[in-house]
């Protein structure tokens, strides 16, 4: 699964909880992507359309992770990045690339 897929699947997942997600550009770029807020009482993830891949999806994943997402189904690539993405956990993300598959890179937090 490619890193754009891999959003793809993170956004469908905020989906299946009720959980809308807005990419927007920041006027000033997020440290982190983006993240989680509330929003007249309505869970809302901004994720800042700026920012790179990689931070827009640990930004997202960051906050499936707060939203006690467990109950629902996500691809398992996608779930170990939501996994990953918990406090003291070190943010893995591997991504099939053009080089073919298995192929990927580890991203610190």
């Amino acid at each position: 699964m490619d890193a754009q897929q891999l959003l793809d699947e993170l956004v469908q997942a905020a989906q299946r909880l009720g959980v809308e997600v807005r990419s927007e550009p920041f006027e000033t770029p997020a440290a982190m992507g983006g993240g989680l807020c509330v929003v007249r009482g309505a869970h809302l993830v901004l994720i800042d359309q700026r920012a790179p891949l990689v931070d827009r999806l640990r930004a997202l994943a960051r906050a499936l992770g707060d939203l006690g997402s467990e109950a629902v189904y996500m691809a398992p690539e996608a779930r170990e990045l939501v996994d990953g993405s918990r406090p003291g956990e070190a943010f893995d993300l591997r991504v099939t690339g053009s080089r073919g598959p298995g192929t990927g890179r580890s991203v610190d937090r």
